[in-house]
């Protein structure tokens, strides 16, 4: 299963590749491609998306983790091709499934709705686990994982710990360590310090436009 960073606040690791603010990755199991989240903009993720080689109409379907702008804004350049559109809340778009428990796709697991706020959920893939933004937590999100027997050795995406001190984020890493967590690919709305940290405490992964993941 491979997944590729198609929109995120970071350094695009391709030239070809833009930045810009909020979150966007693209999960294939060999059969199924998976968008998770959007980004702020059609242009931006039209742009990424034929950067690494793909069209919308290659999306089987659309993961939402929360109704923030930075995260859905790109739908309007997908939502006319895919034909599930699977989000937290109802945010009014085509073929949109609300709360759908099921994505029914490969072995790729959607996490239930948990209360941030706002509502957010997350996508888990052999061992690897993908945040929009964590508002209910990071580590909610990897216990909820652990609870139902699934293995998270990789969190990547947005964090929420933009403005938390040190000793806040050292928290979150025991726990993330506590947890059986290895790999760390904070970004978005994870900050610096957070970055910092993870950087010292887990093997690190710089999530800008292009980065691939297999797993």
């Amino acid at each position: 299963m491979k997944v590729t960073v198609v929109v995120s606040d970071e350094p695009p690791l391709d030239p070809e590749l833009r930045s810009g603010p909020g979150f966007a990755a693209l999960v294939e199991d060999g059969r199924h491609r998976v968008l998770f989240d959007t980004g702020p903009d059609p242009d931006l993720l039209l742009h990424n998306l034929k950067g690494l080689g793909y069209e919308p109409e290659d999306l089987t379907a659309v993961v939402i983790s929360h109704n923030h702008w930075d995260h859905t804004g790109g739908l309007q350049a997908a939502e006319s091709e895919v034909a599930r559109i699977v989000t937290p809340e109802r945010i009014g778009v085509k073929n949109e499934l609300v709360r759908e428990e099921w994505l029914g796709i490969g072995d790729m697991v959607l996490t239930d709705v948990l209360e941030g706020p706002p509502p957010e959920r997350a996508l888990y893939a052999n061992g690897l686990l993908i945040t929009g933004c964590a508002h209910p937590g990071i580590h909610e999100f990897v216990e909820w994982c652990v609870r139902r027997g699934l293995e998270v050795h990789t969190v990547l995406g947005g964090f929420h710990l933009m403005g938390a001190t040190e000793i806040e984020v050292e928290k979150v890493a025991d726990r993330l360590e506590e947890l059986g967590v290895k790999i760390a690919g904070p970004c978005h709305c994870s900050g610096e310090v957070a970055k910092r940290m993870f950087r010292r405490r887990f093997e690190f992964l710089n999530v800008g436009p292009g980065l691939e993941v297999r797993v």
